[in-house]
C-alpha cells in the first residue's frame, strides 16, 4: 500500500511539473532590446521656409555674399538598418547618410562641384553632417544639415558651405 501512495504521490508531482513547465516554456519572454526602428522619430518632411538654404562660398580669405533659398527635406528609410534617405528637390540634393543617435554622417558622396560666377567651376572633397533636434522657437522636431566641399586651386582654397534647415511639418 505504501508503494503504492508513494507511486501516486510521484506521478502526482511529474504531472504538475511538466504542466508548470510547458506553461512557463510557452509564455514569450520579454527581451530586453527594442523592437522599435529609430529611424521611425525622423522620417518626414521638413519646412526650412524661404532661408531653408544658404550657401557660401570662400576663396582664400575673401568670402562671397551667401545665397538663401527655400528648402523642402524629405527624410525616408534607407535600405540598411542605420541608413537615412536625405532629399531636398528645390537643390537637386539627395544624399544617403548612417544614423548615429540623432546624429547622421553622408556616406555616398565624396566629392562635389563648385561654381564661381561667370563660367568657373571647380570639383572638391565633399563632407557632410547634419543632427535631428528640437527647433528652440516653435518646438517642432527639426533637422540641421551642413555641407562642405573644398579644394586648392593656385595655393588657394576654395570653399563651398551648403547649409539646409527644416522643422517637420
Amino acid at each position: 500500500m505504501a508503494n503504492r501512495n508513494a507511486f501516486r504521490s510521484l506521478r502526482t508531482m511529474l504531472v504538475a511539473v511538466t504542466i508548470i513547465g510547458c506553461f512557463t516554456t510557452a509564455c514569450k519572454k520579454s527581451s530586453s532590446g527594442s523592437d522599435v526602428d529609430p529611424r521611425d522619430q525622423y522620417v518626414g518632411t521638413y519646412d526650412g521656409g524661404d532661408k531653408g538654404y544658404q550657401s557660401i562660398i570662400t576663396v582664400g580669405a575673401v568670402t562671397f555674399n551667401p545665397e538663401y533659398g527655400t528648402a523642402s527635406i524629405v527624410v525616408t528609410k534607407g535600405s540598411n538598418p542605420k541608413e537615412l534617405y536625405i532629399e531636398s528637390g528645390q537643390q537637386s540634393y539627395k544624399v544617403t547618410a548612417e544614423l548615429d543617435g540623432a546624429n547622421f554622417t553622408v556616406i555616398d558622396k565624396s566629392s562635389s562641384q563648385i561654381f564661381i560666377p561667370p563660367s568657373n567651376t571647380y570639383t572638391g572633397t565633399y563632407k557632410a553632417t547634419g543632427v535631428f533636434g528640437v527647433d528652440q522657437a516653435s518646438g517642432k522636431n527639426a533637422i540641421a544639415i551642413t555641407a562642405t566641399t573644398e579644394t586648392l586651386k593656385d595655393g588657394s582654397s576654395i570653399r563651398k558651405t551648403e547649409i539646409y534647415t527644416g522643422s517637420r511639418k
